[in-house]
């Protein structure tokens, strides 16, 4: 999988590259904690999707975010979603998700525990 822009965005998607999500992730953890606010992942397992399903899977996904949430594609058939919010919060976006998206997803969802790194709860999620 190739990405353009320095490593920005997803040339099939456009969605946010992980270099980027990464850096993002950092800046939206940062500002987490001097608010007192949590922030949680959630994991977007594609399935059998062709090209054309993961571009419209990607625009489905970009019309529920609220600003401040980020959306990257990490691999070939798993997008990320970094949200503002706790565990509950991510498993009501989940429902929301699964009953507006129609198409062969799998989700999994973690809260980012005080002072993890971004990479940590990655791994938590299988990603």
């Amino acid at each position: 999988m190739a990405f353009f822009d320095e490593g920005i965005y997803d040339p099939l998607t456009g969605l946010l590259a992980p270099l980027y999500f990464y850096e993002s992730s950092q800046r939206l953890i940062s500002w987490a904690e001097r608010t007192g606010r949590q922030t949680a992942l959630i994991s977007i397992q594609l399935g059998e999707l062709n090209d054309a399903q993961i571009i419209k899977c990607a625009s489905d996904l970009n019309v529920e975010l609220r600003g401040g949430d980020l959306l990257a594609r990490m691999s070939e058939k798993i997008f990320v979603l970094h949200l503002i919010g706790d565990l509950l919060g991510a498993k009501q976006l989940i429902f929301r998700l699964e009953n507006k998206i129609n198409a062969d997803l799998a989700f999994a969802a973690v809260e980012l525990e005080k002072g993890e790194e971004i990479s940590s709860a990655l791994k938590r999620l299988g990603v």
